[in-house]
Formats: structure tokens, sequence, C-alpha cells
């Protein structure tokens, strides 16, 4: 799957590299009660030491954003 290409071309979800277990999500679906991440910031994984953190940023709305902070 999706997955799986991404792998291969060496590229990571930086979300989930930084959060594995984390439990936040960037969208929720009032209609169907659910929660989805449907944001995502890839990065090539040789990158990932430029990177400070990374954040799902509230807005109060249904959709929320990710912060991406860099190492200067």
């Amino acid at each position: 799957g999706f997955n799986l290409h991404l792998n291969q071309i060496d590229l990571t979800d930086i979300y989930r590299t930084f959060h594995p277990i984390a439990a936040e999500y960037a969208f929720f679906s009032p209609t169907h009660e659910t929660f989805s991440m449907i944001n995502h910031m890839l990065g090539h994984k040789t990158n990932l030491n430029r990177f400070l953190k990374i954040e799902i940023s509230s807005i109060f709305s249904d959709h929320n954003g990710i912060k991406l902070e860099k190492n200067q």
C-alpha cells in the first residue's frame, strides 16, 4: 500500500515518526463522529534531524493544521 511505497522511496510521515503512539487527529467528522489524520507532512528519512518538533495546532474547528519547526 501507500506506506510500503513511501518506505521504498525513503519518505516518512514526520508526525508519526515524532509521535508514534499519539492519539491526536487533525480532522473530526461530525456526520460520522470519527477522527482521522487527513494531513500528512512527508519528509525524507535522512532529513529528520533537521526538524525540532511537529505538533497538531488546534484552531477550534473540525480541521486542525500541523505545525513543523525546523532547526536553524
